[in-house]
């Protein structure tokens, strides 16, 4: 699903409301504070009907795509600064990646870095016992397609228009971490602030940020584990508007939407793990910031510092990525989710 939050941590007294169908949640936070004005009406009642009437249809609805080839590392791929897919598999993604964050048209920014790949193709050759890669080999590689096709097509192999293919430039092997980047240009009939009006939090005091952070990924999480649906409607809001109206949906995939963010938020009862052992990425030309899992399990890797557990052996993570618009006090206010 669209929807994006990340790891949290609370202590074992952390209430979990028992809820009964008809039964109202009361909100375990006044989240007033954090969300904006047009949002304070958003629920499950309306969400449908709000998002969908924000979703414009057009002549030519041009999506586009990351195609991405690579042999002997990891990979991480942003749009324009903001990390959109992490790839810690040995296997290659067959399907095409949706590019979810273009803006508006004009040219676009792509990077991507390039990782060892550890101790993953020792414990496929049954050598657990020999050293982890650390460095990148001789035989790293990605090239990387952007491909458009329009929303209004079959969307098949066939209607794919190639943009560029980019092939990473010669200077990984021997190296810890290695990083390339490109431009290519995209055309959509639509326009979004994006993070312009945010804050640098780059140059905030960076104690103060990383307290506000974890703060607002701790209220994430108690959400979740008071079932607090509408709450967490009202958060994201804005960027589930965004991102939907970028991929042109229509209203049976909002309802589709919904039933499974709802699924997400109530059928589990979840636990939440202290944030600890993560690290503090900032996006967008430090406008933005999240909080990302150290660890180096696949699954987890490069995710959200908000770890959710439940069942016997299972976990979730929402993506929260967070914003200061430009006059909102961090100390005071703190921060806004950006998606």
């Amino acid at each position: 699903m669209f929807s994006s939050i990340g790891f949290v941590g609370c202590s074992q007294n952390s209430k979990h409301a028992v809820v009964s169908k008809g039964q109202t949640v009361k909100s375990v936070y006044d989240i007033t504070q954090y969300i904006p004005e047009e949002t304070k009406d958003i629920s499950e009642a309306n969400f449908v009907e709000k998002v969908s009437s924000q979703i414009k249809h057009y002549d030519k609805e041009p999506l586009y795509y990351f195609r991405i080839n690579k042999q002997n590392c990891l990979v991480r791929a942003y749009i324009n600064d903001v990390n959109i897919y992490d790839d810690y598999e040995l296997s290659n993604v067959i399907t095409p990646i949706e590019i979810s964050n273009i803006l508006k048209s004009g040219p676009q920014k792509v990077t991507v870095k390039m990782y060892p790949v550890g101790d993953l193709i020792n414990k496929d050759l049954g050598l657990e016992n020999e050293p982890p890669a650390t460095i990148l080999s001789d035989k790293a590689k990605v090239d990387i397609s952007v491909v458009m096709m329009d929303n209004k097509s079959k969307k098949g192999f066939d209607d794919e228009k190639i943009i560029t293919t980019e092939v990473n430039p010669k200077g990984a092997a021997g190296k810890e971490f290695y990083e390339f980047s490109f431009t290519f240009n995209a055309e959509v009939p639509y326009e979004f602030e994006g993070w312009e009006k945010g804050q640098d939090l780059r140059k905030l005091n960076q104690e103060l940020l990383r307290k506000k952070a974890v703060e607002f990924y701790q209220m994430v999480g108690k959400l979740y584990l008071n079932k607090d649906l509408n709450s967490l409607i009202k958060l994201d809001y804005v960027s589930n508007v965004r991102t939907m109206a970028t991929a042109y949906v229509d209203k049976q995939y909002v309802l589709e939407f919904l039933e499974e963010y709802k699924n997400d938020v109530e059928k589990y009862e979840y636990k939440m793990q202290d944030i600890k052992d993560f690290d503090i990425e900032f996006m967008g030309e430090g406008k933005l910031v999240r909080l990302i899992n150290r660890s180096q399990r696949p699954k987890l890797r490069g995710g959200s510092a908000l770890l959710l557990t439940y069942g016997s052996n299972s976990s979730f993570a929402p993506e929260i990525t967070l914003y200061l618009p430009e006059g909102r006090d961090l100390a005071t206010q703190g921060f806004m989710m950006w998606k």
